[in-house]
């Protein structure tokens, strides 16, 4: 099988000459209507691979490319119409500009909606987010990168169920609009996941890991077999723990995913201003302890949450979200920036050329503390270490009650048995505030880099 290469003549969509063309031409049909105040044009082309895989062999392989251009149009008292086509002909560019407006004139006044975007005084330029390879890469070039998790089918206890995939995309944006933004940019995205499944004697464990960069020659397959492996082998003898309050090690995926994405989602501007946020009226207060600090950085070299500006077209910039525990900011698109009296801090997103305004955040860092992870590990007589959770917290009160489903009991310093049937309750506010010591190890999970961090207490009950 091998997967089919790009058409270079769809390769144009991804060009910046090419793409301002297209937002040219349909900036000079929109200049003729007076019922429109403020425009934007947001051009937006993707290129899609796949793999699946399983038993150590090719399922599928798919590729997909995408391309098209979406209009927001602005009238009177903040009525906006949104349309999108993914036909460049002067036809269908005439047709998003008459579907618009009649969007526009019968949307509902909208008396918070200030502006659309304007241009920021500087931008800064980001480095390494960009692998050109990714346009002709073939099936055949992806052979030897997942040796190594083929390779686990050969170990003495080889795995009953092994699967997992391989993704890349190559992805360019470009933005303009009545106030005079006009950016372009290019990137890649990578990803390699593996999912372990092990049998013995009855007992059953289960792993996975993966790792993402805009470049695949940084994507380490063997640490990807090696610790999925290993976790499923950690968890073939599973142990329940008694109902209590005990400490807790939150490993780098569960800080990133149990710790600091609620305050990622929390701090989205549009869910504060609608009450939706268990961090509503907390800005500028202390909601952890002393030594938690947590920054948005969007600029660091070589990661894919690396971005010169956003999907509005406003510079990017560095922000520190929580600073010695005290909530610093919020994250802000041009529209709930307007309605706060604020500029926007360039966390505006959309999900391709048809999807909606919204927020997110793009590199986050937690600070890291000055201790050996092995050293806080070993002080613990009796605790839990917390590698992983699919449950959420509840995104208003911060409450969360959820199985631990990659976790293991610490005794004596040492980290042993895989937890069975293990539930972990707190309140999130609570939970920032226990934080005891923070690591001076960090790792890069996704678009977050994250230290071990332990937690002076929480509530565990297990089935006995």
């Amino acid at each position: 099988m091998k997967m089919i290469e790009p058409n270079l003549m769809k390769m144009k969509y991804f060009e910046r000459a090419f793409m301002e063309s297209q937002a040219d031409r349909l900036m000079s049909k929109l200049n003729i209507h007076p019922d429109i105040k403020q425009f934007e044009i947001y051009l937006n082309s993707h290129l899609d691979k796949s793999i699946e895989y399983e038993e150590g062999f090719i399922k599928a392989a798919h590729q997909k490319s995408t391309f098209g251009i979406g209009l927001r149009l602005i009238g009177t008292e903040g009525r906006e119409g949104m349309t999108f086509t993914s036909d460049y002909s002067e036809r269908a560019l005439e047709q998003i500009i008459t579907n618009g407006i009649k969007m526009m004139k019968a949307a509902t006044p909208n008396p918070d909606f200030k502006s659309l975007a304007f241009p920021s005084k500087t931008y800064q330029k980001v480095e390494g987010i960009y692998d050109p390879s990714i346009e002709g890469i073939a099936i055949e070039d992806l052979d030897k990168i997942f040796d190594p998790i083929f390779a686990l089918k050969q170990k003495n206890l080889a795995p009953i169920g092994l699967s997992g995939g391989f993704s890349a995309t190559l992805g360019a944006v470009h933005i303009l609009n009545s106030n005079g933004i006009q950016n372009y940019e290019l990137a890649t995205n990578v990803g390699i996941s593996a999912s372990v499944n092990l049998l013995r004697d009855d007992n059953f464990g289960s792993g996975f890991y993966w790792q993402s960069s805009p470049f695949i020659s940084k994507i380490n397959a063997d640490n990807i077999a090696n610790v999925s492996y290993d976790m499923a082998l950690r968890g073939l003898k599973k142990s329940p723990i008694e109902t209590g309050d005990y400490p807790i090690i939150l490993s780098p995926i569960a800080t990133a995913n149990f710790l600091v994405d609620p305050i990622l989602a929390g701090i989205n501007a549009e869910s504060v201003q609608n009450n939706m946020s268990f961090l509503c009226n907390k800005l500028n207060q202390q909601i952890g302890a002393d030594l938690l600090t947590v920054e948005d950085n969007p600029h660091i070299n070589g990661q894919i949450g690396t971005q010169s500006f956003d999907d509005e077209g406003v510079a990017t910039r560095p922000m520190k979200i929580i600073e010695k525990g005290f909530l610093k900011e919020l994250y802000h698109n041009s529209f709930t920036a307007g309605k706060a009296d604020c500029e926007s801090n360039g966390h505006a997103t959309r999900a391709g050329y048809a999807g909606r305004v919204m927020i997110s955040n793009h590199n986050v860092q937690m600070e890291a503390g000055s201790r050996k992870k092995d050293d806080i590990i070993a002080e613990i007589k009796k605790g839990i270490y917390f590698d992983y959770t699919g449950d959420s917290p509840n995104a208003i009160t911060g409450d969360f009650s959820g199985l631990i489903m990659h976790g293991y009991v610490i005794e004596d310093g040492q980290i042993g048995d895989a937890l069975l049937e293990t539930l972990i309750g707190i309140n999130l506010l609570d939970a920032y505030k226990r934080i005891e010591i923070i690591s001076k190890e960090r790792q890069w999970v996704d678009e977050n880099y994250m230290p071990w961090v332990k937690l002076s207490s929480a509530t565990i009950s297990s089935r006995a």
